[in-house]
């Protein structure tokens, strides 16, 4: 009998791509969880290969009644509100839906009595504005979230490890640094910037690229990298340990656009200007991480260059505008 998956924001960025990379290199039965009203563009490829539950991580019955169903032997949990941005906007929702959704859920096992082994995907943006002395990043750095959808994660990280000592849970912590790919959303910023120069290449933008922040520096690896990460973090990792992911591919936010102008096809006229509203309240701008500790454990290492990533990103949203107006 094939072992069953859960996974929590199977439609999102991260979840749609899990999804992709166990169908291909596993025998797994995957389920995903889904609130009613999900988008499903991102894995409607696959709908008919995996099992959709509807719930929601801000009610533990519907949780209860999946885990019923799946009674999954793994558990990948990346339901999340996962923009920064936003955060600042509406943060008793990112505590809502991040910590408190990510009790529901242990308490759902509880109740079920399902002890799956799970991974809970965490975020570099728990550790705020590191000082440059104290770069790179490690799993010791000190935590200091400088902004809501950060300390949401914080909490997140609490609540894992307060299960882990009270009852014993099998999670495997991980923070995952910048991954990029197809399917991000256009809040994030490289989508943002892929999105504005197809529509430009389209004719449905002047040829000025609005941008916010550019001379953040961060580690850079493709999404399908992380998620093969994430595969052997859950195989192989060990309860309660945390590993930081990421690749040595370092650019600024302005190196990125520039890399994106690069390969437009109308990279002589395209430009870009700066816009208060693009601007984050604080912001993170080195966000380097040491990744000894995984790559050991694992043997992983990234193999996508950045430039090909980029080069997926731009593909998938001029894709995405020529299915929506053509």
């Amino acid at each position: 009998m094939s072992k069953k998956i859960l996974i929590t924001g199977i439609t999102g960025f991260v979840g749609s791509h899990m999804t992709d990379f166990l169908l291909e290199n596993s025998d797994y039965e995957i389920f995903g969880l889904k609130r009613f009203n999900s988008q499903m563009r991102n894995i409607h490829h696959v709908q008919d290969k995996i099992n959709l539950i509807n719930g929601d991580l801000i009610d533990q019955n519907s949780l209860m009644k999946a885990l019923d169903i799946v009674q999954p032997d793994q558990i990948y949990h990346f339901g999340a509100l996962s923009w920064v941005t936003p955060s600042w906007d509406m943060p008793a929702a990112y505590m809502q839906v991040n910590a408190i959704g990510t009790i529901n859920l242990f308490e759902a096992m509880l109740k079920t009595k399902i002890n799956a082994k799970m991974l809970i995907s965490c975020t570099p943006e728990e550790y705020g504005d590191v000082p440059k002395e104290c770069i790179p990043i490690t799993e010791n750095t000190m935590l200091h979230p400088i902004n809501p959808y950060a300390a949401s994660k914080v909490a997140q990280d609490a609540i894992c490890m307060s299960y882990i000592a009270s009852y014993g849970f099998n999670v495997v912590r991980t923070r995952a640094f910048n991954h990029e790919g197809p399917r991000r959303d256009i809040l994030g910023a490289n989508a943002s910037f892929a999105y504005q120069i197809a529509m430009i290449e389209r004719g449905r933008q002047d040829p000025v690229i609005k941008v916010g922040n550019l001379d953040a520096t961060r580690n850079f690896t493709d999404v399908r990298d992380i998620v093969r990460a994430y595969y052997l973090a859950m195989e192989k990792g060990s309860p309660g340990e945390l590993y930081l992911i990421g690749s040595q591919q370092i650019y600024t936010m302005k190196e990125c656009l520039e890399t994106l102008i690069s390969l437009s096809t109308m990279k002589e006229i395209i430009s870009y200007e700066i816009v208060p509203e693009r601007v984050r309240p604080t912001e993170l701008m080195t966000f380097i991480g040491k990744f000894d500790k995984f790559e050991k454990l694992s043997g992983w290492q990234p193999c996508i260059p950045f430039k090909e990533t980029m080069q997926s990103v731009l593909n998938y949203w001029r894709e995405f505008i020529d299915r929506q107006y053509y």
